[in-house]
This record gives structure tokens, sequence and C-alpha cells, in this order.
């Protein structure tokens, strides 16, 4: 079966198929606390009344720091309409030193008013999202590489093929300019 173009399209259009069903299966999933999935932004955003006196976690930019204050950002579709924007936490009982900027997750319950007693919270200085992005890059450039020198598409019959002879960087990014010029 996979030994032919068709056969081959067929597998890719039915595995899409399923990761698709997953995505909207699980993108329907409401939160569920007994299974460490509790209500966030966009429960809260949704329908903030419901949750009061329940636990939640929200993760949000720290906007304010006395007290702290932090910015979560939702999205939801209620009655066939998209909702979006961003709602203001007042996180009590924060045991973690925070300065603004800074991504804060906070685990606790909810009270009035959006207020949240913290049971347990982690912050991340914003650093370490652009270093986790500059990694993830170079090690995408990198996997790209090898790809590109250890192996190649042969056209006819649409398999990845491992070259007998692997590449150096350079010949490689000039065999495929020769291919896309060709």
């Amino acid at each position: 079966m996979l030994h032919s173009w068709v056969g081959r399209v067929a597998a890719i259009c039915g595995l899409l198929a399923v990761l698709f069903a997953l995505m909207v299966g699980f993108g329907a999933a409401t939160p569920d606390p007994a299974l460490g999935d509790y209500p966030g932004g966009d429960a809260l955003a949704e329908d903030r009344d419901r949750y009061v006196g329940d636990s939640v976690q929200v993760t949000g930019t720290v906007v304010g720091t006395a007290p702290v204050e932090i910015a979560v950002e939702y999205e939801y579709v209620a009655g066939g309409e998209r909702h979006g924007g961003t709602l203001t936490v007042t996180a009590r009982n924060v045991d973690t030193p925070v300065a603004e900027g800074q991504s804060l997750q906070v685990y606790g319950t909810l009270g009035p008013d959006l207020t949240i007693s913290a049971e347990n919270s982690v912050s991340v200085p914003a650093v370490n999202y652009t270093a986790m992005y500059l990694v993830s890059a170079l090690a995408g450039l990198w996997t790209l590489g090898r790809l590109l020198c250890g192996w190649r598409l042969d056209w006819q019959t649409g398999a990845l093929c491992r070259r007998e002879e692997p590449l150096t960087p350079i010949q490689a990014l000039l065999a495929r300019v020769r291919e896309v010029l060709a």
C-alpha cells in the first residue's frame, strides 16, 4: 500500500483526519479537576461565577506586584460567537517573588471579584521564553541540515531515500538550489 503515490497520499490523508478528530475531541473537553485539568482563563472569562470557591489554575503576565495582579488572556466560543481578551486576576498569598513582565502560573481557590487565594505559584522570567525559542530554532535548523545532507527525495516514487554519500552542508544547499532551478 505504501509503495505507491496513491497509497502514501491515502495514508497521509488518513493520519491528518485522525489528527483533526483528536484535535476537535480534546478541544471540546471541559475542565476536569479529577484529572488535574483545572478551570483556567477561558473558563473564568466565560462563566466566572460558576467556579467561585473551586480550585482554578491560571497563567498570565504580571502587571502589578502589590497586590500581585496578572493579565490572563482568554479565548472561547459561545453562541456561535468568538470572544477574546484579557482578564486581570488578583492573586493573594503568592509566596514566589515576582516582577512586572514575568509569566506567573497560580493554582488556588477562586474568590469573588477574580481573586485567587494561591496555594502554589511558579514564576518564569521573560528571558526564559526567548532562550526557549532560540534553542528550538537552532535545533530545527540543525535537524533540517541533517535531513538535507543525509537524505534525498525520489520524485518518481515519492520516497525519502538515504544518500549513499552524505553531502556537506554547502553541497546540500547547492543541490537544493539546482533542484529548484531545474
